[in-house]
């Protein structure tokens, strides 16, 4: 087994800490898991490091747990991120074509890119992602890729993601502190689309809802280019809150009744009065709950909350109409029971609840949506991988900047 086949990826969300350890076979097929492992996020909070010694603990944990499966040590990795400190800016940047014969080049395009990360940033912000979405050739639109074609003047509309420099800075330490060298940062919300969505929604223009612990991640595509990158600081762990308030539960014992009522009405039917030893609750003998109470007076409430939250970012950026593919859930909390009925009742588009492909190796605890961004962190950069050992093709280029870009030599293409 060659060390180069493989990738390694580390996906900090707001509820757990996962490591993948993937091997990708020599003619590029289906990726298989060799490591695997998730912890839940001591030392973090809403994605963001709360305590570095903890948050050290807690990576460490992870990796190790996964590298025993794997049967070899790691000390790089690509990490994925959500935290509420995540934002976006559409800008433009123009240039004049310099090449020979006004033929456009990737040295006209990086000008254009140069020119539309000129702004003004947000007090504490740095720029994570630039994506190039659509360029334009002396007044041509909707150029794809002008590379070769002439002209005059060059503009390109892209997308920058935005992080708080602090936060990265923590992260970064954090990670050097246990020995894990960063590959590259991914936004989260880029990760679940990979996993998530078709070609077809990406193209149309489709809103990718990522409902985690704490967080939850909206990510809006169009013309198969992200449009919209945001993160609401609520989550599927208020629900869990509600219900061992109105229960009077312990916390473990009322994320057992979120996580497990869905199946157990799939199965069983609307009961009102149910057993909690039939949802995995034990030591409370005889205890009894609702079903009408739990899911319309509890759950149903903070989902109508998440989502018409959600639904407003939306609607406040004046992107509900160019959204025609709809609604795709993904996450922890999108397998929360009635998530898609809410979601349907509140938001007057197509809705679909999305997991990530099953992979090949060990996967057996890992392919529901709760492992979205994971297994959407390792195939995006498993694409990377693959396209940056192809020559020729089209190229669009995604560039890293801020803190992690001072440690790269070069802005490296990311997409095909």
């Amino acid at each position: 087994m060659q060390h180069s086949k493989n990738i390694n990826c580390l996906s900090i969300g707001t509820s757990k800490v996962s490591v993948l350890i993937g091997q990708i076979p020599d003619d590029d097929s289906k990726i298989n898991i060799i490591g695997v492992a998730s912890v839940s996020s001591a030392g973090f909070k809403k994605g963001q490091i709360i305590n570095l010694e903890q948050a050290s603990q807690t990576i460490t944990e992870c990796v190790e747990s996964a590298e025993r499966m794997a049967g070899f040590q790691i000390n790089h990795a690509y990490v994925s991120l959500t935290a509420p400190h995540f934002e976006s800016i559409n800008s433009t940047g123009v240039t004049a074509i310099s090449g020979t014969n006004s033929e456009i080049s990737q040295v006209d395009i990086d000008r254009a890119i140069e020119a539309a990360k000129a702004i003004s940033l947000p007090t504490g912000k740095e720029i994570v992602h630039v994506i190039p979405r659509l360029f334009t050739v002396d007044g041509q639109t909707g150029v794809v890729d002008p590379i070769g074609m002439n002209g005059q003047r060059l503009e390109v509309e892209t997308h920058l993601i935005l992080a708080s420099t602090s936060a990265l800075k923590n992260l970064y330490k954090c990670l050097d502190d246990v020995g894990i060298k960063v590959d590259d940062l991914l936004y989260s919300g880029l990760a679940a689309a990979k996993s998530c969505l078709s070609d077809t929604e990406t193209e149309l223009g489709v809103a990718l809802i990522d409902i985690g612990g704490t967080n939850t991640t909206l990510t809006i595509f169009q013309e198969s280019s992200p449009i919209f990158s945001g993160v609401i600081p609520l989550g599927a762990n208020n629900i869990t809150n509600d219900l061992a308030i109105g229960l009077r539960l312990p916390l473990e014992d009322s994320e057992k009744i979120k996580i497990k009522l869905k199946a157990y009405a799939d199965k069983k039917g609307f009961e009102d009065d149910i057993d909690l030893k039939h949802l995995g609750v034990l030591g409370e003998d005889n205890k009894k709950i609702s079903f009408s109470t739990t899911v319309n007076g509890i759950i149903k409430a903070r989902l109508e909350e998440i989502i018409g939250f959600t639904y407003n970012q939306i609607k406040e950026n004046s992107l509900e109409n160019s959204i025609p593919a709809g609604i795709v859930l993904t996450g922890g909390g999108a397998q929360t029971i009635l998530v898609k009925e809410v979601c349907t009742n509140l938001i007057p588009l197509p809705v679909r609840i999305a997991e990530p492909p099953r992979l090949g190796g060990l996967v057996e605890d890992i392919t529901n949506s709760a492992f979205a961004s994971t297994i959407g962190t390792l195939l995006y950069f498993q694409n990377k991988k693959t396209t940056n050992q192809k020559s020729g093709g089209k190229k669009i280029k995604v560039s890293f900047d801020g803190l992690f870009g001072k440690i790269k030599s070069f802005i490296e293409p990311l997409l095909p």
